[in-house]
């Protein structure tokens, strides 16, 4: 866990946090990553889901790899759903088995051919993170594109579980919070399950 101080910006601790990601070991990344997956196919409302959303993970950036989970989840017969950036907006892209991905500028691969749709009631979003406190605290990229995200779908009265994926190094004891920030219900690292629903009760 970082130890920073609450005085230590948003800025400050995600600039700190990429970095000690992005050192990490090839081989130890996927050990954790695989470490992560089978932490989160043991979650009884991962099994329950029908519809997931899920992001496709950047390996330079050593997020927490999810390109077999996505495969588990369609073996599973799940309906998978992939973010995609539509002028300044997340929406969602459909994913089959074994579909590829092309790179794309604001960050995350785009699955080819891009099939979009007008889906939102999900049962689960798994989102990435660069930095988690306990109570469901989340330092994104800095974009918003998962807070207005889930806002939307708040307004709407869809409520998926969400959980960010992350590896034990990125914890830190406090995130800043600004008013629009939205919290996750749990985190799942290569050690364990972290429900932030009971640390905020």
């Amino acid at each position: 866990m970082i130890s920073s101080q609450h005085s230590k910006s948003k800025g400050a601790i995600r600039t700190e946090l990429l970095q000690k990601r992005k050192d990490m070991d090839g081989d130890e990344w996927l050990r954790m990553s695989g470490e992560i997956k089978r932490r989160l196919e043991t979650m009884t409302e991962i099994h329950k889901a029908v519809r997931i959303h899920c992001y496709v993970s950047i390996e330079r950036a050593r997020e927490v790899s999810t390109r077999e989970l996505l495969e588990w989840f369609c073996l599973e017969r799940k309906e998978v759903y992939l973010p995609y950036i539509d002028r300044d907006r997340m929406v969602a892209a459909r994913y089959a088995a074994g579909q590829g991905f092309k790179a794309s500028a604001p960050g995350s691969p785009v699955p080819e051919p891009l099939l979009l749709s007008d889906e939102d009631r999900f049962d689960a979003v798994i989102v990435p993170l660069v930095g988690f406190d306990r109570r469901g605290g989340r330092i994104g990229y800095g974009k918003g594109w998962y807070d207005r995200f889930f806002g939307t779908l708040s307004a709407c009265g869809i409520h998926p579980l969400r959980i960010g994926l992350a590896f034990d190094l990125q914890e830190v004891p406090s995130v800043p919070c600004d008013p629009w920030d939205e919290l996750l219900d749990v985190v799942v690292t290569e050690k364990e399950i972290v429900n932030c629903l009971i640390k905020r009760a």
